[in-house]
């Protein structure tokens, strides 16, 4: 009997070659979207779950007073305290390490290293490629490397035991494990024991309760009291550090991918909202692709009536017709997710490089098949369920009376899913719009600074790590300014603190001094010291006051400050020439304000910023280099050139700040991309529906589009006649999809401080996109069916 339903199926199927084509070809790109974006979701939900005990690990975050909110950035004695603690089980610390390996001469740079206690790895996961993890322990100058890393800097020979040179310190391998899991935010590519950071008098960042310079994790024993020990700890922390203000929290390690609104640069950060988004939108695509089968199933009803008829009349039940069309949809399903399947296995190495995951699609993955089942059972229903029913409780009474099962018209129920269907388009197409649009803006005029031909690159730590004072790595810095300056592809060099792009170093205002000061205010004041050069290389503006002289000595005591500094410090009118004190350090005046410029992301809004003249008490380390439009091959060899005279043990390593300012939005920017291919999946979908049934209605109305020729109408009219019924489906789509898509878009531009406005005309062009598109589809083909000859239309039966 099953066998019977299948050929039938298969029968039906190959009979309606056109039809089956697009249900075919629309159902397989769906479910060929659905599998990647299940797969993706599948490791957003799952991210750092692979540890054991995963549920009991948690972030220490620190706070030094209640009004604070907690950071991630915690003091060295903090894991110590917190070992007193009877909840706890393992902590443990992560330090930023970064350094050159010199493997016989070979110069490698390491981006992302951490300096790690010996209970790291009783809180955490690894599986061990090659090598003794306990042997790392034991010995302070020891390296784990990860596997990919191991093999970029060893080829394929074993590295264990071998004596690397690390800045210049020597090391030995000790294990070998895994890469990290694409679900994983601590993503690491060497460990190193905190012994070794400890013993380095360069790397260690002031072990005491006032520099925050670690991470630090704590697993707690299973079913503890959370409350209990945050108020326990924080007693412990309290006494330990002689501060009534300072406090601790948790972030669980399940929730560290999605926490959004930390700045920390260490974890890979997603949302909620993102995973939820892309699972509707991959459910609103399978749906519109379905769409088509019901449409087209039902549009076709009356071409079947015969064989229903038949089969009733020879004993067929309506749990058995049931099957048979449900069996139908199934096989369809099938075949698309065949055509899905390898359409995902030809496309995944670009999927993964665009979501920088690396997913493993193997026959014998139970994830594999959890998602190839579970798209087969969903489209299944979704495609069959409706179509099956109205075939089985088919009545030809009631077909020719224009009525589905549910009662409505067919012609109803059909127009009622084109409308979703292009309502579903539109709504893309507004989302593309609109994500483009708000990235423009990141990317131009909120800047208002100039990135264009601007190379940035830092000093190495290597070399950093080699002088003892900071007016040693000035001149030092000096030197190598002076050389780049001969070349003359560089119109100008600057050196400064840190990257415009990453002014993350904060003070509270309370660090600062100025008439008529507020003791009360809590402001955060970020600050950075650059040189004069600066305001040439990025464009930036004077709001009133001039910029920093170099000529001029005494301009390293003064400040220039940002026009939100001013606001929000209540510095009084006359700003310039007032009284401006760095707490520790000269007497200095504020010489001018810079207009404000957008030196983090758009979603914040921009801070209090105070610039400073002087590198002598921070080691400015950050050079900026502006090459001649034209000249940047040759300039880039020459500046090459004068690194390795000056840093031969260290990488050249840099990057185009127009690079580095878009890293910003990366995120952002893979999102408007899918968004872009989504809607134009959905439209294409939706037009290929959409020609199938103008080519079913043509078919239809053959006879009576040759009567009308007959009588003198005119292509055009016919074509008009035609088209006018589709046409109003598509614009009351549009309507229909404007105001939730406005109600989306504004929910989103509402995570940004600075967004664009939204503007009647982004949902008309759109409107216009959607409509040209349907009006085309349409169009083909009734203006083959307007230029048919009648003659043969009505001689034929």
């Amino acid at each position: 009997m099953l066998t019977h339903y299948f050929k039938t199926a298969w029968r039906s199927i190959s009979r309606n070659k056109a039809i089956s084509a697009i249900n075919l070809f629309g159902l397989s790109i769906a479910l060929a979207v659905f599998i990647f974006i299940a797969l993706w979701v599948h490791n957003e939900l799952n991210f750092d779950n692979f540890h054991n005990g995963s549920k009991d690990i948690y972030l220490v975050q620190q706070k030094w007073s209640e009004s604070q909110t907690p950071g991630s950035i915690t003091v060295f004695p903090l894991a110590d305290a917190l070992k007193k603690d009877p909840h706890v089980q393992y902590v443990s610390r992560a330090g930023w390490w970064t350094g050159t390996i010199n493997v016989n001469k070979t110069l490698f740079e390491i981006k992302s290293g951490q300096a790690v206690d010996s209970d790291w790895f009783k809180i955490f996961h690894y599986d061990v490629v090659s090598g003794d993890i306990n042997s790392f322990n034991r010995n302070p100058f020891s390296l784990i490397f990860t596997e990919s890393k191991a093999k970029q800097i060893f080829g394929n020979k074993n590295p264990i035991g071998q004596i690397v040179k690390l800045d210049t310190t020597l090391y030995q391998i000790r294990a070998i494990v895994k890469d990290n899991p694409t679900n994983s935010s601590l993503q690491f590519e060497m460990l190193s024991p905190m012994a070794a950071r400890l013993s380095d008098p360069q790397k260690v960042n002031g072990n005491t309760w006032w520099n925050a310079s670690y991470r630090t994790f704590v697993k707690l024993y299973p079913k503890s009291n959370i409350n209990s020990f945050l108020k326990n700890a924080s007693a412990i922390v309290q006494k330990e550090s002689q501060q009534k203000d300072i406090s601790v929290a948790l972030q669980p390690l399940r929730e560290l991918h999605f926490d959004t609104k930390s700045g920390d640069p260490l974890f890979r950060r997603s949302s909620h909202t993102t995973v939820f988004i892309f699972s509707v939108l991959a459910i609103l695509l399978l749906i519109t692709a379905s769409i088509n089968y019901v449409n087209l199933t039902i549009a076709k009803a009356g071409a079947r009536t015969k064989e229903i008829s038949v089969r009733k009349i020879i004993g067929g039940s309506r749990l058995q017709l049931f099957i048979q069309f449900l069996t139908e949809s199934f096989l369809l399903c099938i075949l698309s997710l065949v055509i899905a399947f390898i359409v995902v296995q030809i496309a995944l190495p670009a999927f993964d490089r665009f979501t920088e995951t690396k997913f493993q699609l193997s026959f014998s993955s139970p994830l594999l098949w959890y998602v190839l089942l579970g798209t087969l059972l969903f489209s299944t229903l979704l495609n069959g369920v409706f179509p099956a029913l109205t075939m089985a409780f088919f009545k030809p009474l009631n077909f020719l009376r224009g009525y589905s099962i549910l009662k409505f018209k067919n012609v109803v129920v059909r127009k009622v899913l084109v409308v979703f269907q292009f309502a579903v388009g539109m709504f893309f197409v507004i989302g593309t719009m609109v994500i483009f649009m708000q990235m423009h803006l990141a990317q131009t005029s909120t800047a208002q600074y100039n990135r264009a031909q601007v190379v940035s690159f830092e000093l190495p730590s290597i070399t950093y790590n080699k002088m003892r004072t900071y007016q040693q790595v000035n001149l030092f810095c000096q030197s190598i300014k002076n050389n780049l300056l001969k070349n003359g592809g560089i119109q100008n060099v600057a050196i400064a603190s840190n990257s415009f792009d990453e002014i993350g170093n904060a003070r509270g205002a309370q660090d600062y001094f100025w008439n008529g000061i507020d003791t009360s205010l809590h402001t955060t004041v970020f600050h950075m010291s650059v040189e004069a050069e600066a305001k040439d290389i990025f464009g930036l503006q004077m709001q009133e006051g001039r910029w920093f002289n170099s000529d001029n000595k005494f301009d390293s005591k003064n400040f220039i400050l940002n026009e939100t500094a001013i606001k929000q410090l209540g510095i009084q009118e006359p700003v310039v020439g007032q009284l401006f004190i760095n707490k520790g350090s000269d007497t200095g005046r504020i010489i001018g304000v810079v207009k404000d410029f957008c030196f983090n992301s758009i979603r914040d809004q921009i801070g209090a910023l105070v610039i400073r003249n002087d590198n002598s008490d921070e080691g400015g380390t950050t050079f900026f280099v502006k090459i001649a439009p034209g000249k940047i091959p040759e300039t880039m060899k020459a500046m090459e050139a004068t690194w390795k005279k000056f840093i031969p043990d260290a990488p050249f390593d840099y990057q185009f700040m127009n690079q580095a300012f878009d890293n910003l939005y990366k995120n952002d920017l893979k999102i408007s991309n899918l968004i872009l291919l989504f809607s134009s999946i959905s439209i294409i979908i939706s037009a290929l529906g959409l020609f199938g049934l103008a080519a079913f209605v043509a078919e239809q109305r053959r006879k009576e589009i040759g009567i009308r020729k007959v009588f003198g109408a005119s292509v055009k009219s016919i074509v008009l006649l035609l088209s006018s019924d589709f046409m109003k489906l598509v614009l009351i789509a549009i309507v229909v999809a404007t105001p939730v898509a406005w109600w989306a878009a504004k929910k989103w531009l509402n995570n940004f401080a600075y967004k664009i406005h939204l503007s009647w005309w982004i949902f008309f062009a759109a409107g216009i996109v959607v409509f040209v598109v349907a009006f085309f589809t349409v169009s083909s083909h009734t203006i083959r069916a307007a230029r048919a000859n009648p003659v043969r239309s009505l001689k034929t039966e």
